[in-house]
């Protein structure tokens, strides 16, 4: 039982740290989304209630995406 909680743990720490991690992203797409006034507001707010909603499921794509990001910039 310790070791479930354990895990909680970190995986609840990691998701919070993504989640601070991805903040200044969202703000600056959220800003971009303004100034060019195409409907970003929509795509920021629906990635921003699917993260909410998907917590793990969005962790696995973010790293997911980062892996293959750094094995096609080398």
């Amino acid at each position: 039982m310790e070791m479930l909680k354990q895990a909680t743990a970190r995986v609840h720490g990691a998701v919070d740290k993504v989640a601070d991690a991805a903040a200044p992203a969202a703000k600056w797409l959220e800003d971009q989304g303004e100034a060019l006034n195409t409907g970003s507001e929509k795509f920021v707010d629906s990635t921003s209630k699917y993260i909410a909603t998907h917590p793990l499921q969005s962790l696995g794509i973010a790293l997911a995406v980062g892996y293959l990001i750094s094995r096609l910039t080398r």
